[in-house]
This record gives structure tokens, C-alpha cells and sequence, in this order.
């Protein structure tokens, strides 16, 4: 008897894993109904598929007015990879009545293409042209220095920012025009 005891409980120590281990015919578990691609990705990382990576081809213009005189306008463009940064460093001594002075036009830009054929512009312009003959402006750098984030759509120009400065009337305008090349 004593041998029939310990047979029962030696099968029954042996079964019990293998029972925990099968479910229910009538409870299947979620992941055995999933495709295996399925099974080993958590529900966040089955994300739509990004964007394909491409090009956006930028064209920024500065409009420098200052008073009643010709606006100055400077262009850049540049064609950056989506979302990767993109630099331009531009800078000299211009000689003036007072001496050298540094003209500086640098631009870092990183576009991300996001649906609907508009891309997130992320724009820091630094801009310091020679300053102009008027008295107002003989003592002054003019310096524009400006950090962006901005939405655009493919194709169409947007005015983006318009500063003056504090000692005159001049103006700065910058628009920016993106192209998603395809």
C-alpha cells in the first residue's frame, strides 16, 4: 500500500507541470493565436513605419529694410536630408569709415517630413550685415539672431518671422519656402 501511495503521488509531482503548462481547449492564450513576428514585438513598437528618409531643398530669404532706402535681400538655400541638420557658415571683415567690421549670415536647419506634404522646420539664423551710412547706424551692429520651429507646407513660401530694431527703423523679414524632393 505504502508503494501504491507513493507511486500516485510520484505521477501525480510529474503531471501537475505539464497540466499547468497546457491551457483549456475552450481558452486559447493570446499569443498563441498571433503570428510569431507578432509575439516577440510589444503592441508600442508595432508603430506605423515611419516616412521613407528624402530630401528637402530649402530657400530662406532675409529681407533687410532699412528706411525709405532699397530693401537689402539676401538668399540661402540648401538641401538637407530629412531629419538631419544641415549648416551654412558664412562671414568676413567689410572695411567701413570706422574701421573693419565682422558681416556674418549663418543658418543650421533640420526639416522632418511629417504627413500630409508638410515638413517641421527647425531654423536658427544668425545675421550681421555691415551696417548702413546713416548716423543712426554708424554706432550700432545690427545683429538678427533667431531660433525657430515652425510647420511648413511643401511648395509654398511662408513669412516666418519679422523683426525690427530696437535703435532704428529697420525691418528683417525671413521667409522660407520648403521643397520635399521625391
Amino acid at each position: 500500500m505504502k508503494r501504491m501511495l507513493m507511486a500516485a503521488w510520484l505521477v501525480a509531482l510529474v503531471a501537475s507541470p505539464a497540466a499547468a503548462q497546457k491551457p483549456a481547449q475552450d481558452q486559447k492564450p493570446e499569443t498563441a493565436a498571433k503570428p510569431p513576428a507578432e509575439r516577440a514585438q510589444p503592441d508600442a513598437a508595432r508603430a506605423p513605419a515611419p516616412l521613407p528618409i528624402t530630401n528637402c531643398r530649402l530657400e530662406i530669404t532675409i529681407t533687410d529694410q532699412r528706411g525709405d532706402g532699397a530693401p537689402i535681400v539676401k538668399t540661402v538655400s540648401l538641401i538637407t536630408a530629412d531629419r538631419r541638420t544641415s549648416r551654412i557658415r558664412t562671414q568676413g571683415d567689410v572695411k567701413t569709415p570706422l574701421g573693419f567690421r565682422p558681416v556674418v549670415l549663418n543658418v543650421d536647419a533640420n526639416a522632418t517630413v511629417v504627413r500630409d506634404n508638410r515638413a517641421l522646420l527647425e531654423l536658427t539664423l544668425e545675421y550681421r550685415p555691415v551696417a548702413a551710412e546713416a548716423d543712426t547706424e554708424r554706432s550700432t551692429t545690427p545683429n538678427i539672431n533667431e531660433s525657430l520651429a515652425v510647420i511648413l507646407e511643401d511648395g509654398k513660401s511662408a513669412l516666418i518671422s519679422q523683426s525690427a530694431d530696437p535703435a532704428t527703423d529697420r525691418k528683417v523679414k525671413v521667409e522660407v519656402k520648403i521643397t520635399i524632393l521625391k
